[in-house]
This record gives C-alpha cells, structure tokens and sequence, in this order.
C-alpha cells in the first residue's frame, strides 16, 4: 500500500469524504428506520459550528444495542465497506464498534497499514443499571474487555501483559457474550461503554424516542432533540468554549 502512488490529504479533504460517508449512513438509515444520532465531538461541531470543529478529523454515531445490531447486520454500500468484529489479520481496526469506511485511502497506525484512512465511527450503546455504583461496575466489565480487544492488536509489553491471556477471537466473544446476555435491558438508561474510556455518558433511553435534526455543513442529520443536555454530561456546562487538538493522523488518498 505504501508502496503505491498516493497524495496526502489535507483536513478539509479528509472532511469531506467523511461528511459523505456520514450522508450514506444517514440516507441508509432513514430507508430502514433506524434511527441514530450525531455524538461526541461531531454533535458538539453541529451546535458550535454548525459542522466540523475546524481542526477535527473524524466522525461519532451513537446507536441503540437493538439497532447497532440490526444496522451491522443489514448495511450495504456501493462506496463504502463496513468493519465489524474482523479478524486482527484484516487491519481494520476491529473492535466492538463498527466503522464505515473509504477504501479509496489508507492510513498507517502502530500495527501497520489500515485498509482505509477515512471512517465513520458507529457506537453502540448499552442498557444500564440504574443504580450510580452498579452502573459504573457494569460499565467497567464492558470497557476493560473492549480495552483487551485494542490492546490485542498491538505487541507492546504492556499491550501483551493485558491480553495475550486469550486469543483475539476469546476477547471478542466475551465481549458479545457481555452485551447481549445484559440483565438490564429494562432499565430507563443506556450508557456509552463500548469504545469509550469514561464513565461520563449515562442518558435516558426515551431520548431516542423523540430525535430531532441537526445541521451539520450541508445536510440535516438526526441528533438528540435537546443536544444542550447531552453535551453538558460529555463536556461540562463550557462546551462552547473550544479547547485545540487534533488526532494528527496522517491519511492518503490512492491515486488511480
């Protein structure tokens, strides 16, 4: 891959093929009413910018269980391809979380070339207790698996100490094992834990049952219908007051 003739990307470039694969998964998800919402640093860029934070270089989709689930099984693209749950071989960055990515690029990470460069995050969102203590320790089964999982893919000592106790394929069904025989699937509340690394995002599940929309560049997307109380449990009351910094991943384009 690197071998090949490529051109690096610029940020705006890169956000660009990231606003139309954001556009497919929209148009994919309204065909087959699954509904989703803009999260994390891209709703916070709706509400402050009106679209990317202008020094942002990725994506955030939050799901139901339910839905992440029926959407992983049934999405289907003509430009873009789906990573899930894949093989550590495939290089493409797998995980309990899903990513709809380019293939017309590449990046490079510490475990090698990626087979594409460009991607929309799609996380999942568990049902939780409702007791503060039992959360937080239910949450904590869920993200220290997904952290084995991660650190499985790399060959550092401390990545090795943390999970080369079972094979990657052990990891990630202990992993499915954990969020889909959940006890709490009545509880009021899902939490953000799968590929997350705090314990911040605890919401009402009845948020998605009435999703507003959002603008973001160009296109309307679905989001929260009261993003202020969202971005408030992520970010702090100042969420509008920008705070730098950028992932500085470098993506290249493959020349045709």
């Amino acid at each position: 891959m690197a071998t090949e003739k490529t051109t690096e990307l610029t940020l705006r470039e890169k956000q660009l093929l990231i606003l139309e694969i954001m556009k497919d998964i929209d148009r994919f998800c309204r065909d087959n009413n699954i509904p989703y919402t803009l999260s994390s640093g891209t709703l916070l860029g709706a509400v402050r910018h009106g679209g990317f934070i202008p020094w942002d270089d990725d994506a955030d989709i939050f799901m139901l269980r339910e839905d992440f689930d029926r959407f992983v099984k049934i999405y289907r693209s003509d430009r873009y391809k789906l990573i899930f749950n894949s093989n550590p071989e495939e290089k493409a960055l797998p995980s309990g979380i899903a990513k709809v990515g380019d293939t017309t690029t590449w990046s490079r990470d510490s475990t090698g070339v990626l087979d594409f460069g460009v991607w929309v995050d799609v996380f999942p969102l568990e049902s939780v207790p409702e007791d503060p203590k039992e959360c937080k320790e239910f949450m904590h089964q869920i993200m220290s698996v997904n952290n084995r999982i991660y650190h499985r893919r790399r060959h550092d000592l401390i990545s090795i100490l943390k999970s080369y106790r079972h094979s990657f394929s052990w990891w990630l069904r202990k992993l499915d094992s954990l969020v889909h025989n959940n006890p709490y699937t009545d509880s009021p509340l899902v939490a953000h834990a799968v590929g997350s690394e705090n314990y911040r995002t605890v919401i009402p599940r009845k948020w998605f049952d009435n999703l507003g929309q959002i603008h973001f560049e160009d296109h309307d997307f679905m989001a929260f219908s009261n993003p202020d109380a969202y971005l408030k449990i992520v970010y702090g009351a100042d969420y509008m007051t920008p705070k730098k910094w950028s992932h500085e991943v470098k993506i290249y384009k493959k020349n045709e």
